[in-house]
């Protein structure tokens, strides 16, 4: 089955809405997970609170929401291109306008040779 990388940054000042509708979202990851169409995703961040050897990133204590929070970035399995998009514009961030709609992108990746073996990953 094909696989999709979702690169969806947020539109700017929407840490607030990202924060009201991430348990949802969450839970819709984690069932994506269970499915097997979900294979990584993970919040991406500014650049003041990306890792710098010249400018530490300010410390967020654990189990806190990251304030430099400003994307997403995933790796799905699906069908179609198309079936990916839909399942991005069912979630809670695409919904409540978290996610810069004209910004995200969806690509396809391509085999590997050793892949065959791998395809249902």
């Amino acid at each position: 089955m094909p696989i999709y990388v979702c690169h969806c940054p947020d539109y700017p000042n929407s840490l607030d809405k990202r924060l009201s509708v991430r348990e949802a979202h969450l839970k819709d990851a984690g069932k994506d997970k269970e499915d097997g169409v979900s294979l990584f995703g993970r919040a991406f961040l500014t650049p003041e609170y990306s890792t710098s050897s010249v400018n530490p990133a300010p410390a967020v204590p654990a189990g806190q929401p990251n304030p430099g929070m400003a994307g997403s970035v995933m790796i799905l399995k699906f069908p179609t291109i198309e079936a990916c998009w839909d399942r991005l514009k069912r979630d809670k961030y695409w919904e409540a306008g978290v996610w810069d709609k004209e910004k995200t992108t969806v690509v396809e990746l391509i085999a590997a040779p050793g892949d065959e073996d791998k395809r249902d990953l």
